[in-house]
């Protein structure tokens, strides 16, 4: 009987068991099948939630860029465009140096003292022996010179001499100014010295010691490629400064745009004259050497800025960079004439007040 009742049982045990199965199944299933939609609804929403914040994101104004730091080379402004650090952003040239004529106040230098050949500034300490011949009477404007054949085939640009023609030294002087004539350079040279350029070189060298222009070396009259002529942008300053306080005149041929000789007009290469204002000086030079150089001058107003920019890459650029470097020389020089005059305001006690007269 018991072991009637145990088959029993467990045949009821084994009937159950196939019945339960598939609902247990189905039932995991489902709960499977319920789990992966909530866990695909909650994605879903997690999702649709992350993209409106993207889109509430990219709905809203973009915010305003912080400004970044200015380097310590650039200029510094603030909001109303006043100046306020009157520093110079550094130039894209080898050597240059910016001086306040009037006040003698250097006002930017970069490799001031890096050698570089000159090129054609050279003839502004041709020009300086020149005029300081004029002055002491060993030379006069009117006196005719006879070009040689040697300073008529001299290469580079030139104004066209002829050997065995005369030209007036003023004549001579206007070709080395506005047409940087390598020609004229060397027929000045010649009847300075009597026909012997290299005793004019040696004058040169010591002109230069006498000036402080203790690390340029000079070969020739002119500029043109030799071995050991070197000079820096510190000592083109000095020749500069000297030239402009001792022959202020000179300025009125370094302006001129244009010469013309033996019917041949030449170009002066300093474009800075007529298109930036105040400028009226001085003098260009180009070398592959070197590259091209400037030694520039403008007046505004009181107030004249001598600039040199040595070695840059091309013509565009050394106007470019000497146009830069004299603009930030002027607002130097206003920004500080504005601090003085409002120090000046400020410590000059009100005046008394007026006591009306009594009737």
């Amino acid at each position: 009987m018991q072991h009637s009742f145990r088959v029993f049982l467990v045949i009821l045990a084994a009937v159950f068991s196939l019945v339960a199965a598939p609902l247990c199944g189905e039932g995991l299933a489902l709960a499977k099948r319920s789990s992966h939609a909530a866990h695909d609804k909650d994605g879903k929403a997690a999702k649709s939630a992350k993209s409106s914040k993207t889109s509430r994101k990219k709905s809203k104004k973009p915010r305003r860029a912080k400004k970044a730091a200015a380097p310590a080379l650039r200029e510094s402004e603030n909001e109303e465009g006043d100046i306020g650090v009157c520093t110079v952003p550094r130039l894209t040239v080898k050597s240059a140096m910016l001086w306040d004529m009037n006040t003698g106040g250097l006002l930017y230098e970069q490799n001031p003292d890096v050698q570089i050949p000159p090129a054609s500034l050279t003839k502004i300490l041709t020009l300086y022996i020149i005029f300081d011949a004029i002055r002491q009477g060993k030379l006069h404007p009117w006196d005719v010179v006879e070009v040689s054949q040697r300073a008529a085939s001299q290469g580079g640009s030139n104004m066209r001499l002829r050997a065995g023609e005369s030209v007036k030294v003023t004549e001579l002087i206007k070709g080395i100014a506005v047409a940087s004539a390598n020609d004229a350079c060397m027929a000045m040279a010649e009847y300075l010295e009597n026909g012997n350029p290299d005793a004019f070189v040696n004058v040169m060298n010591d002109t230069a010691q006498r000036l402080g222009m203790t690390r340029s070396r000079f070969m020739n009259p002119n500029g043109l490629p030799a071995d050991g002529q070197v000079t820096t942008a510190r000592d083109m300053l000095r020749l500069a400064s000297a030239y402009l306080e001792q022959f202020p005149k000179a300025l009125t041929i370094h302006s001129m745009q244009f010469f013309t000789h033996n019917n041949r007009q030449r170009h002066n290469a300093n474009a800075l004259l007529g298109r930036y204002e105040g400028a009226d000086g001085l003098k260009t030079g180009f070398v592959c050497a070197s590259g091209y150089n400037i030694i520039a001058t403008a007046k505004r107003g009181d107030t004249r800025l001598i600039g040199v920019v040595l070695g840059s890459r091309s013509a565009g650029v050394r106007l470019r960079e000497t146009s830069k470097l004299l603009d930030k020389g002027f607002k130097i020089v206003a920004a500080q004439k504005s601090a003085k005059d409002n120090k000046v305001l400020a410590a000059t006690p009100p005046p008394p007040p007026v006591t009306p007269a009594l009737p």
